[in-house]
């Protein structure tokens, strides 16, 4: 149930996402329609030369199609999942050129990669390589410097060993196909070969593969027969065939391959969806000539298991109608081999001898197309195929999709807009100024010459003005706290290195809920205090009761083996969120810092007797209890009522840069 829950997770996003990749590429195919049909104007007007200028820029347009669409969908990916845009965009742009130039996926004019699918798919790939293997930005100042420069010099090398590797997978799949392909016998100028011609063309165009390529020998047969027969015909010497270019063309194209006018005017009819509907219209200059790739991709309909379906079958019922109509005498044979841009209805005018009969069955086709395509499409948009839809589900659908699809893109683009001006902001700091650690005592009212401090992050710019942790939201918004994570480990450790740690000296590092459940998050520690030579036992590592609700095993697992370590583990901030007995009771933590909230209001019996309770954890759970936030003397007497020994807060000390806390804690040696 939970897989099945997940994989509609993952679908849902990949349509959410990829109709925003084609929404961000609805001005160059709108420009691409306007150009052609002002081209088309001027070829009726007589205005050939005028004509073919505008021609010669839609062929520009289509040219840089698949490589933009290569570079905005790695620009999508990157920006949501906070990685910075101007690496992954040049890995997929390489990823792209790599596997298209070397298999000739190239178009002949312009020789850019042409191919839309292996665009889409090389842009997924290079994005998830930098996601899943995020790197620090490279700092010459860090002591670790040249390691992370191999690290960053190793990731791309593997990223093109990936490369190659799909060069060559693309290579062998090129050519099974066209071994393949020499295997099809297909005879479209027949009934069952043209059945199951235009079935394997639907079903290839369904996952994003041009099926005229495919079919390259049977398509050119079938044109060349077409040719030869139209010729024939005029001099009278043969009977016009039923089949022929025309035919397929005129009557199972229009829209684009599937015959999508009609989904598109299924859309229009019976949609309640808004986002669907602005699709729609936004596709009506595209599909208009015959070319859908914004239904295609924009829905989507490649990959969608429901309408893939009427896709592939809408053009073979409308096959059966129009053969049907043309063997019965109730339409004029197919005389000419139309462009295939010629839109719906005049196409059919001009395929039919210029008969009004050649208009009206197209108009038949595609009516029973949006019949077909009825069904499939209010199926996959949530609403049933007997019942109208009651104001209440109409609310629940709206709830569950954004109200329209502008508004989707206006909140998703609004979201990563705020990135990038995060993104910004935490690239100027990492280049502008440094990250610097101020340590604030935990003092055991009992045993003064206990030592231990909590690491705090603060940043400092080029005018040593220090800015309080707020910045951490926005790593947590880019999901880069581990990076900052790892950051503050190694700036910890080496402050440490000037440490009293020989008089028992204990420094606590917070580590987010994303680090601690993450396996590597051991290795990386092991391998720093190796690294600046610290024994474990003098480190602390505070996590936030955020974790401890998670149920994440992996998380268990990693506190016991940082305590295996010799680390200590606390919970830092308990009792300020939803964190309870039961969740601190999965956990084996040496320490629980009680959070200063619990503290505000024990002039109040109930406040007060809650505090008392908590007080008994460490009783319970055999943990050490810290008092956080402790600013009054009287705060600090009633911890110590409740039998709490050690304290944090500013009536003993405020957070303080290394050199100061070395004073302290030499003062405290000496006392």
């Amino acid at each position: 149930m939970w897989k099945m829950a997940s994989i509609k997770s993952y679908y849902n996003n990949y349509i959410k996402d990829i109709s925003i990749v084609f929404l961000l590429l609805l001005p160059l195919t709108i420009c691409n329609a306007i150009t052609i049909f002002v081209g088309h104007s001027l070829n009726i007007a007589g205005l050939t030369q005028a004509a073919s200028t505008f021609f010669y820029f839609s062929d520009l347009l289509i040219g840089i199609y698949p490589i933009t669409l290569c570079i905005i969908t790695s620009y999508y990916i990157s920006t949501k999942h906070g990685v910075n845009a101007m690496v992954v965009v040049p890995y997929s742009l390489l990823m792209y050129i790599a596997i298209s130039v070397p298999n000739d996926l190239v178009a002949p004019n312009t020789g850019l990669p042409n191919n839309p699918l292996i665009a889409l798919l090389t842009a997924i790939i290079s994005a998830m390589c930098c996601v899943s293997f995020r790197l620090f930005p490279l700092d010459p100042s860090r002591l670790d410097f040249v390691k992370t420069l191999y690290k960053q010099v190793a990731h791309f090398f593997a990223f093109l060993l990936i490369t190659l590797v799909l060069a060559k997978l693309m290579e062998s799949f090129l050519a099974f196909s066209t071994g393949a392909s020499k295997f099809i016998t297909l005879n479209p100028l027949t009934i069952l070969g043209g059945l199951a011609y235009q079935f394997i063309l639907g079903l290839l165009g369904a996952v994003g593969i041009n099926g005229h390529n495919f079919l390259f020998r049977a398509k050119q047969q079938l044109f060349e027969n077409t040719q030869l027969n139209i010729a024939a015909w005029q001099v009278g010497d043969a009977p016009l065939n039923v089949l022929g270019q025309g035919f397929y063309d005129a009557f199972l194209s229009m829209g684009g391959s599937g015959n999508t006018i009609s989904l598109l005017l299924c859309i229009l009819l019976f949609s309640k969806d808004r986002r669907h509907i602005t699709l729609a219209i936004s596709a009506i200059p595209l599909v208009i000539f015959n070319i859908n790739e914004l239904l295609l991709f924009g829905l989507p309909i490649i990959f969608n298991p429901i309408l893939i379906v009427p896709f592939v079958c809408v053009p073979l019922v409308s096959f059966v109608v129009v053969y049907s109509a043309i063997s019965l005498g109730l339409v004029n044979h197919v005389g000419t081999i139309v462009d295939w841009m010629t839109p719906p209805l005049l196409s059919g005018y001009i395929a039919t001898q210029n008969s009004i009969g050649g208009v009206v069955l197209q108009f038949v086709v595609i009516t029973l197309g949006v019949m077909i395509y009825r069904p499939f499409y209010l199926n996959y948009v949530g609403r049933s195929r007997q019942n109208n839809m009651t104001m209440s589900r109409q609310s629940e659908l709206e709830s569950s999709t954004l109200k329209t699809f502008l508004g989707d893109i206006n909140q998703m683009m609004g979201s990563y807009v705020s990135k990038h001006d995060i993104s910004r902001r935490v690239n100027h700091m990492l280049n502008n100024g440094e990250f610097v650690m101020h340590y604030q005592p935990q003092v055991n009212v009992t045993n003064s010459a206990q030592l231990s401090f909590e690491a705090l992050v603060r940043y400092k710019d080029k005018t040593g003005k220090l800015t309080p942790p707020i910045f951490i939201n926005d790593f947590y918004q880019l999901g880069a706290i581990k990076q900052l994570d790892q950051m503050v480990i190694d700036l910890v450790l080496n402050d440490m290195q000037n440490m009293p740690l020989d008089n028992g000296c204990k420094v606590s590092v917070n580590i987010s809920a994303e680090s601690i459940a993450d396996p590597v998050i051991i290795h990386l520690i092991m391998e720093r205090l190796r690294f600046y030579n610290i024994d474990p036992e003098n480190l602390e590592v505070e996590i936030t009761e955020e974790a401890i609700i998670t149920e994440d095993k992996q998380i268990s697992k990693n506190i016991d083996a940082l305590q295996a370590l010799g680390i200590t583990v606390a919970i830092d901030d308990f009792g300020s969120g939803y964190a309870s007995f039961p969740h601190l009771l999965k956990f084996n933590f040496n320490k629980v810092k009680l959070d200063r909230s619990l503290l505000l209001n024990t002039q109040n019996e109930r406040e007060k007797n809650l505090y008392q309770l908590l007080a008994k954890i460490s009783e319970v759970t055999g943990c050490v209890l810290v008092a956080e936030g402790i600013e009054t003397e009287q705060e600090k007497q009633f911890v110590e009522q409740c039998g709490i020994d050690i304290c944090q807060g500013f009536y003993f000390a405020k957070p303080m840069p290394l050199d100061e806390a070395q004073v302290w804690a030499n003062n405290k040696i000496r006392t």
